[in-house]
């Protein structure tokens, strides 16, 4: 018996022997990347979409070596749409030893980890976020956002609505109340009335509402020629289908500022048809640009689906990260944030950039309108796009956004 006990001791001992090296040359040929996206919430099918672009880029990654010769493993935590929850997995991820956070579909949630990652000073590549604040008011040395923001998304919207609706139309706004509703609908508004539009009615929205009927009742009697809901993923389905059942897409023009493809597939041609509506990237851009085929190519063979905007986030920010780390030489993160400043690159598009003074990407916003059912060709053709506008014809400039991001010491 005393015979059998000490032969288990020695071979327990052994196996964590053994355990220990490998686990030891593990970590010295891995990297680890925090993935932060919501995969319950408001925002559910945006962070579902993200993660399967997360995973498909980084075994891309792999396939070509990794990144300076490491293996990149990850992490994902999930942000459940919410600001508390986002700011406490990006200190957990970095307490895993994540080199890099990136993620969120939610702007609050990209804010709460921006701040997380400048304070432990890895870092963040913000995902889907489109608040003004996120490279405005928040922003942060240590954080680098692709995705355009409510200004761009404004400007390039102003003109097709003039256009269309004329400048004396009288509009009527729903939008999501905290920073990315906000900004986005302040943005809206200040331009069109710029130009002479009137707003007859302003309403915010908490997030994660069930029903818009009160609030869209209150536009049919405002007697505002056009209806702009501010609002994103399961959020804008709830508002628009409401909208839909009462007969405003009818009566009324509708405008959701910013669309993501997995909001516009649930709904269908049949909801969709007529909205005018603003993206910074979409699938049928494959057929114009060589990178955007390559990554939608890849994405539909992988998972059956087109990829919406929320997974080309998450696709540019790691091709992104993983060539300023190889440009850089090294993971240390000042020097990987020297190497991303000003950086011009060509991936999903014609050439874009970094900026150096408020790490905002650098690229085209595009204008779109929903097709008619007899339009769409499957349920992912949904949009034609009818405009585009450059990102430095769009962007805040220095005096409109005047950020003083931290130095590197």
């Amino acid at each position: 018996m005393k015979k059998t006990v000490l032969n288990l001791v020695v071979m327990f001992c052994f196996s964590l022997m053994m355990l220990q090296p490998s686990c030891a040359i593990a970590a010295d040929d891995t990297v680890l990347i925090g993935l932060n996206v919501p995969l319950s919430g408001s925002y559910q099918y945006q962070g579902e979409d993200q993660l399967k672009a997360y995973k498909l880029a980084i075994e891309e990654v792999n396939k070509k070596g990794g990144i300076l010769g490491k293996k990149v493993v990850y992490s994902v935590k999930d942000t459940q749409t919410t600001n508390e929850v986002a700011g406490q997995n990006a200190e957990d991820l970095i307490d895993e030893g994540a080199i890099m956070v990136t993620g969120g579909s939610s702007s609050g949630c990209a804010i709460a980890q921006a701040k997380v990652c400048q304070k432990r000073g890895v870092i963040f590549m913000a995902g889907l976020t489109h608040s003004n604040d996120t490279t405005g008011k928040d922003a942060h040395r240590h954080t680098f956002r692709w995705y355009n923001n409510g200004h761009q998304t404004a400007k390039a919207m102003a003109k097709g609505l003039i256009d269309k609706f004329g400048n004396d139309a009288t509009y009527a706004y729903l939008y999501a109340d905290y920073t990315w509703g906000q900004t986005v609908q302040q943005s809206l508004q200040e331009v069109l009335e710029a130009a002479g539009c009137k707003t007859v009615l302003n309403i915010p929205t908490a997030l994660g509402a069930k029903s818009y009927i009160p609030d869209l009742l209150k536009a049919k009697s405002s007697g505002a020629k056009v209806l702009v809901l501010v609002h994103f993923g399961k959020d804008m389905i709830n508002a628009l289908k409401q909208a839909q059942s009462m007969g405003l897409t009818k009566s009324m023009n509708v405008v959701v500022p910013l669309m993501e493809l997995h909001m516009a597939q649930p709904l269908g041609p049949e909801v969709m048809q007529g909205v005018l509506t603003s993206m910074c990237w979409y699938h049928g851009l494959s057929e114009k640009y060589p990178g955007s085929k390559e990554f939608v190519d890849k994405f539909e063979a992988a998972y059956n689906k087109k990829p919406g905007n929320a997974a080309a986030t998450a696709w540019v920010d790691i091709f992104q990260y993983a060539d300023a780390v190889e440009r850089a030489g090294t993971f240390d993160h000042k020097a990987v944030i020297k190497a991303l400043e000003g950086h011009k690159f060509t991936l999903l598009g014609g050439e874009e950039y970094w900026r150096d003074w408020d790490h905002q990407g650098i690229h085209p916003t595009y204008v779109a309108i929903g097709k008619t059912p007899a339009e769409s060709k499957d349920e992912w053709d949904l949009f034609k796009i009818i405009g585009e506008k450059s990102g430095d014809e769009v962007a805040r400039t220095r005096a409109e956004n005047p950020v003083q991001l931290e130095p590197l010491e």
